[in-house]
């Protein structure tokens, strides 16, 4: 007898298999059981709401369509819907000419107590943090939220981006090491300004 519960990706392959085989009340509960992450994701993203909710909507539209393209040993469930919302949103932001939302983007970084990226983000204005995303590029920004904002695994991060798992590792670690570099140079910056302006101001008197 096996005391083994089978695992949350274990029940979401079964419920995508019996959707697949046409059971509607398994596709229902997959629905439910994916919604919340597919939603986050593309909310921290997409900066209106009813764009967010449109393009939520056309990714289970889509994961209905591709059931039949699931593997199991490629991913999880939620990382094959995640990966159409993803397709979506860089679609969506393209046709708009438009980047992820920036300060939406810092605050997410900042509310994510007990990370790396938590006790940087907590010692800093988060003015500084916006500005030193802004100086980071497209990747390493994204980087950053799949892992610290989204909270996905190497392993995840990787299937989603079609890397390997120590190549989303380095890449996190490297645009935290940017992010760092960044907001340390403009303290720097800003402190030399202050001593200038203090020279300034004494050579005055």
């Amino acid at each position: 007898m096996s005391f083994l519960w089978p695992s949350r990706d274990d029940q979401l392959c079964e419920l995508l298999d019996a959707s697949r085989r046409g059971d509607r009340r398994a596709f229902r509960a997959l629905y439910l059981e994916l919604y919340d992450p597919v939603a986050r994701f593309v909310a921290r993203r997409v900066g209106r709401r009813e764009d967010a909710e449109d393009l939520v909507a056309r990714a289970f539209h889509k994961l209905l369509e591709r059931l039949g393209e699931f593997d199991r040993r490629k991913g999880t469930p939620r990382m094959f819907v995640l990966s159409m919302a993803r397709n979506l949103v860089i679609d969506h932001l393209r046709a708009a000419r438009q980047e992820a939302p920036i300060d939406d983007l810092a605050g997410v970084l900042a509310d994510e107590a007990g990370t790396p990226l938590d006790a940087l983000v907590r010692g800093e204005e988060l003015r500084a943090v916006r500005a030193a995303l802004l100086e980071l590029g497209a990747e390493a920004r994204e980087v950053l939220v799949l892992r610290y904002g989204d909270g996905l695994k190497h392993q995840e991060i990787a299937d989603l981006l079609g890397i390997r798992a120590d190549a989303a590792k380095q890449r996190a670690s490297r645009a935290l090491r940017e992010l760092k570099a960044r907001i340390e140079a403009r303290d720097e910056e800003e402190a030399a300004g202050e001593a200038r302006a203090e020279g300034v101001s004494d050579a005055g008197l």
